[in-house]
């Protein structure tokens, strides 16, 4: 696992409604890539089911997350 702060650092941007589905899914996925200087932007578009709450857990424990909530303004 590449860990050296040297390389650049890599934003990861999800976009996500209602995707508690799969949502821990994504973000397990991509935390557990082999280059490790990251930042994932969760940009959560108002969902109405548990997505912010999963990604919340997921950040208290994994400081690379970021979770952006903004009201629904569906497809971009």
């Amino acid at each position: 696992i590449k860990t050296d702060e040297t390389w650049p650092l890599v934003s990861v941007i999800i976009p996500a409604y209602n995707a508690e589905n799969f949502i821990e899914r994504t973000l397990n996925s991509v935390l557990h890539q082999t280059y490790q200087n990251i930042e994932v932007l969760v940009v959560d578009d108002g969902s109405r089911d548990n997505t912010a709450n999963i990604v919340k857990s997921i950040a208290e424990k994994d400081k690379r997350v970021i979770l952006l909530q903004q009201a629904n303004g569906g497809v971009a």
